[in-house]
């Protein structure tokens, strides 16, 4: 038996690179990424994962002998820029789906022209505005935001902290979270007390903070990416607050202790199960998985994966499980996204519907702290 698939396998690659070789036409797929900007530490990682997918994918043949090529653009995380870049590529491109963009924002302002053009999507963005309502074309590799503040309410739940407060920035994704909030909080009965926003370039956030703390709050929720993140934990600090303070599930990656500092110890936050794997018991199904794809992303890459690496490798290997099964046509791809079922990610366990383009739920994320120079698994 081992000697049979050993052969399967060898011919799948020999097959594979007679077709490279006698010139076949890749599968190309669109890769939109913000490798720039204020999200770069974002894409750049996505990417990366993106990369890893693409290659294990090639390396097993492909589909029939026809290997992927990923179409590269940055976005420079900039809406109109995302627009710009796709347009050119899809002009120039015939690319069957899209990997991509990173933020909401950029994600939002290409929702219209894929939907449109019928070019079946996974986004990498966190924003839930990107997926609701469920949009025919439009698919979204990161958690819904609102499973990633339930996490949060959970634990605010479990040791009788009611009293919110919530600082947001003024972008996509932190308005999406601010309404998220509002509902969750409803769900719990809890209160917010103050809701302060910013832009996402600003480099103070003291006076927000004042205003939330003279309410009270028994914790803060802060819900923004990249460097924003940082600075809110060191402002959150140096007022000598207190209270728990959590980020959202974009600050579980390796840069908000560079970001923040020595203020990053016990900051907590929602995040798939990567950035904690080796504190999962044995019996977790993920485990192994999750451990296999650190140690091959650290050899490639020579730095540690965050909770955006592994939204990266979902998001790619959902959509080549899809191409796997539909080929280059799209919208087979499409109906082959919304098929996918018990598919076992480093994020989750992936059920597709037509009625759920994310797939994953509340119980596949983790709650994690910063302890350290690492994240400590909290429950």
């Amino acid at each position: 038996m081992k000697k049979c698939l050993l052969l399967i396998t060898i011919l799948g690659i020999w097959l594979f690179s007679v077709g490279v070789s006698q010139g076949i036409e890749p599968i190309k797929i669109g890769g939109i990424f913000s490798l720039t900007g204020p999200g770069a530490h974002i894409g750049v990682a996505q990417k990366n994962s993106v990369l890893i997918g693409i290659d294990e994918f090639n390396e097993k043949g492909g589909f029939k002998g026809r290997p992927v090529e990923m179409v590269l653009a940055d976005d420079e995380s900039d809406p109109t820029k995302a627009v710009m870049v796709f347009k050119k590529m899809n002009e120039s491109q015939p690319i069957v789906a899209l990997i991509g963009p990173t933020r909401t924002d950029t994600g939002m302002a290409l929702v219209p022209i894929l939907e449109k053009e019928q070019i079946p999507a996974m986004m990498h963005a966190g924003g839930d505005v990107i997926v609701t309502p469920v949009r025919k074309w439009i698919f979204k590799a990161p958690p819904r935001a609102a499973d990633a503040m339930d996490r949060i309410f959970q634990y605010l739940k479990k040791h009788n902290l009611a009293k919110i407060g919530i600082l947001h920035a003024s972008d996509g994704f932190g308005k999406d979270g601010a309404a998220i909030a509002d509902r969750v909080a409803s769900k719990y009965g809890f209160e917010i007390l103050a809701k302060e926003t910013f832009d996402i370039k600003d480099v103070d956030m003291t006076a927000q903070l004042t205003r939330i703390n003279a309410k009270n709050p028994q914790a803060i929720i802060c819900w923004t990416i990249g460097p924003p993140m940082g600075i809110t934990t060191k402002n959150v600090r140096s007022l000598g607050i207190k209270v728990p303070l959590f980020q959202c599930q974009g600050g579980a990656e390796p840069i908000f202790f560079k970001l923040a500092g020595d203020a990053a110890e016990g900051t907590m936050m929602p995040s798939c199960k990567l950035v904690v794997g080796d504190q999962l018991p044995d019996t977790d199904i993920q485990k192994k998985g999750i451990l296999e794809y650190v140690k091959k992303y650290e050899s490639r890459f020579k730095e540690t994966p965050g909770m955006m690496v592994c939204n990266g490798a979902d998001g790619t290997y959902v959509l080549l499980e899809a191409i796997g099964k539909a080929g280059s046509d799209r919208s087979r791809i499409r109906d082959a996204l919304e098929g996918i079922k018990g598919h076992v990610g480093l994020g989750g366990i992936y059920n597709l519907s037509p009625e759920d383009h994310v797939g994953t739920t509340v119980e596949d994320l983790v709650l994690v702290k910063a302890e350290k120079g690492k994240f400590r698994l909290v429950e």
